[in-house]
């Protein structure tokens, strides 16, 4: 049987050469501890999409949220079997990956909006469902790991899933990945309605969704 205090002089040595390796990282990487910009592609490769346009954007909050931070984000234009695609996608570095609160916060291109959501469950994890002046959308946030997610309860869920794990004790310790990964890829999909019954365009905003998460997933915003 191994006794405390046997294991009391190596605890001390490791912790030891822990706090010298983060006080050593943290005097040579003047970026410790910050987020790696990230820049958007200009495009991406869907199945059956035509790429029309793409532009930067910077997601602002809404007057009524002075306090909230912008966020830097691209807009992807597609054409699919001749029907319209707007495909927005927003890095947020500090979240709940709450996209009510989202809404709240940012509005809906950037006017204030109230939707009555449905909750959907698929392969990709959860999202949400809604229409605003005759256009459909669909919305969600891509984790770094782990499922899609549309609230607080399943984001932070994820992460407990996701972030609390053996083989992330030196990254952190090391100061190279935070202990939790508050980060989302904040998507929102729209098409216009037109003469098309809902079951079809939610079917179409559907497939996008997953085209658009299969291609996003592994090349989420590295640290």
């Amino acid at each position: 049987m191994i006794s405390s205090k046997s294991l009391y002089f190596p605890l001390l040595r490791l912790t030891l050469f822990c706090t010298v390796l983060v006080i050593g990282r943290a005097v040579f990487d003047p970026n410790l501890g910050q987020y790696t910009p990230f820049t958007f592609p200009s495009q991406m490769l869907l199945k059956q999409s035509k790429l029309v346009e793409g532009t930067a954007l910077v997601l602002k909050p809404l007057p009524t949220q002075v306090n909230a931070p912008s966020a830097n984000g691209y807009q992807y234009k597609y054409q699919v079997n001749d029907r319209a695609f707007n495909v927005q996608v927003h890095y947020l570095t500090t979240t709940h990956g709450d996209i009510p609160v989202y809404l709240d916060i940012y509005g809906l291109n950037h006017q204030s909006v109230t939707v009555n959501p449905t909750t959907k469950q698929g392969q990709t994890g959860f999202y949400q469902l809604f229409e605003h002046d005759r256009t459909a959308y669909l919305s969600s946030c891509i984790n770094s790991q782990g499922s899609s997610t549309i609230n607080r309860e399943q984001f932070f869920a994820n992460r407990n899933a996701h972030d609390l794990t053996v083989d992330r004790i030196l990254p952190i310790v090391l100061g190279a990945e935070d202990v939790r990964d508050t980060r989302c890829l904040w998507v929102t999909i729209s098409t216009p309605i037109d003469d098309r019954s809902m079951q079809d365009v939610h079917q179409q905003l559907e497939a996008v969704w997953q085209d658009v998460y299969a291609w996003w997933l592994p090349r989420f915003p590295k640290l």
